[in-house]
C-alpha cells in the first residue's frame, strides 16, 4: 500500500483520524496512513499545497483562501468531509473576568449577556485611556475570526477598532493567556477547559452559543489530487465516516480520552480533553459545570455533512470583513469547494439516509427539524441580551 500522509493540528476536533488510525478503520479500507501533528495552520496549508501531505485537517476558511490566492499560493483546494460541528470556545484572562464581573456577577453562567458586559469593560477602559484588549484567532480565515467578529458585532463592538485581533497557534494559547502576551481569545477545544483546569482563563462562551451546529474542521485535499485518487480519497471517507460514528458512542469516550491525550497527538491532560466530549463547560473554581450537550458534536445531526450553505456563510463573512472582494461568486465558490454530491455518492453506499439537497436555510432553526426525512440539528444565531 502506498502511504497516505495525513496532516493534523492538536485539537479535539482531530479525533477522527486518531480514531481511524488507532481503531484500524483506515487499515480496513486498505490505507497506509501516516499521521503528522503540526503546529500551526500555516504549516498545515503549506504542505498540503506543496504536496508533502496528500490530505489535511483544516480550517473551512482555508479552503476558500488558498483557492482564491489570499494570503499564500493560490491553489484550489476542496472538501468532501466535515469532522464536527461546534467545539468552539471564547476564553478570558482572569484579570478581563474580573473586570467584567463588575458589572455582571456570576457572568459565566450568562452567556448571552457576555458580549454586552465586555462593551461595558471596552467603553469603560476606552475613558481612562487605557490599551485595547487583545484578542486571538488561530488564523486569519477561521471560523474563529468569523464567530469572534459575529459575537463582538452583535454586542456593538467593531473588531477592527475596539480591540487588538493577533493569531496564535492553537497550542500555544494557554500559554499566550498565562503569560499576558493576549487577553481573550477564541480557540477549539481542550484549549478552553485547558486554560480554566490550569486557573488562567474563564470560559465565557461556547460556539455553539453563538451560531447553533456551525461548521469548523474540514478534511482537505488538492482539487487535483481529489480528481486523480477518487478511489482513495472514497477510502478516506468512508474510514472517517466509520470512525465518527465511533467517537459518537459514549462507551468510547474514555478510550478517546486516552488517545489524544497521548503526547504524538493533542498532548492535553486527560481531563481537559474529556469536559467538551460529555458537554461540560467548568467555571473557574472547577467545582461546577455549565452543561452544553452540543459543546462538540463529531457526528449526530449530519455533523459530517458538507453543506454548501456553511460555505457561503462563510464567504459572506468573508465579504463583511472585507477579506474578498464583491465581485466573488459566493454561490459558485461554494460549489467549486465543497463537494457534497461526492459525499452524498460515498456515505449513501453505507446505507445512510442522507438529504437530496446540498445547501439549508441558515440561522431559522431553534430546534431540530427534518429535511428530506433526515433529523438535521439547529442552526440558530445567538440573540444576546443587556
Amino acid at each position: 500500500m502506498d502511504k497516505i500522509k495525513i496532516g493534523f493540528i492538536p485539537l479535539n476536533d482531530c479525533a477522527s483520524l486518531i480514531v481511524a488510525k488507532e481503531q484500524g478503520f483506515f487499515e480496513e479500507q486498505g490505507l497506509n496512513v501516516e499521521l503528522h501533528r503540526e503546529v500551526s495552520w500555516s504549516n498545515i496549508r503549506d504542505k498540503l499545497v506543496f504536496g508533502e501531505y496528500e490530505a489535511a485537517h483544516m480550517l473551512a476558511p482555508m479552503l476558500m483562501s488558498s483557492t482564491l490566492g489570499l494570503g499564500g499560493i493560490k491553489r484550489p483546494l476542496v472538501t468532501a468531509y466535515s469532522f464536527a460541528v461546534n467545539g468552539n470556545a471564547i476564553s478570558v484572562s482572569n484579570a478581563l473576568y474580573d473586570e467584567m464581573s463588575e458589572y455582571e456577577s456570576q457572568l459565566v453562567l450568562k452567556p448571552e449577556k457576555s458580549v454586552c458586559v465586555l462593551k461595558k469593560v471596552i467603553d469603560a477602559r476606552a475613558k481612562k485611556g487605557l490599551p485595547k484588549l487583545r484578542f486571538a484567532v488561530v488564523f486569519p480565515f477561521s471560523m474563529h475570526q468569523y464567530l469572534l467578529r459575529y459575537w463582538l458585532a452583535e454586542g456593538g463592538i467593531d473588531a477592527d477598532k475596539d480591540v487588538h485581533l493577533t493569531v496564535v497557534p492553537p497550542p500555544s494559547m494557554v500559554q499566550a493567556l498565562e503569560e499576558n502576551l493576549i487577553d481573550a481569545y477564541c480557540v477549539g477545544e481542550p484549549w478552553n477547559t485547558h486554560a480554566v483546569k490550569r486557573k488562567v482563563g474563564v470560559t465565557l462562551i461556547t460556539g455553539y452559543e453563538i451560531w447553533n451546529n456551525a461548521p469548523d474542521k474540514v478534511l482537505g485535499v488538492r482539487k487535483d489530487w481529489a480528481e486523480q485518487n477518487a478511489d482513495t480519497h472514497e477510502k478516506i471517507i468512508l474510514a472517517l465516516y466509520r470512525a465518527s460514528e465511533w467517537l459518537d458512542q459514549v462507551e468510547n469516550r474514555e478510550t478517546l480520552s486516552d488517545y489524544l491525550s497521548s503526547p504524538q497527538y493533542v498532548g492535553a491532560p486527560r481531563e481537559s480533553i474529556k469536559s467538551a466530549f460529555y458537554g461540560e463547560v467548568c467555571n473557574p473554581s472547577c467545582s461546577t459545570c455549565r452543561n452544553i450537550p452540543d459543546f462538540f458534536s463529531p457526528f449526530k445531526h449530519l455533523a459530517n455533512f458538507p453543506w454548501q450553505s456553511h460555505a457561503e456563510w462563510i464567504l459572506t463573512q468573508m465579504k463583511r470583513w472585507h477579506q474578498i472582494p464583491e465581485e466573488v461568486d459566493i454561490q459558485g465558490m461554494a460549489e467549486e469547494v465543497y463537494l457534497t454530491d461526492v459525499y452524498r455518492s460515498v456515505v449513501s453506499k453505507l446505507g445512510v439516509a442522507l438529504p437530496s439537497v446540498n445547501r439549508k436555510e441558515e440561522g431559522v432553526h431553534a430546534e431540530p427539524w427534518l429535511l428530506d426525512g433526515v433529523e438535521i440539528g439547529e442552526d440558530r444565531f445567538i440573540l444576546v441580551q443587556n
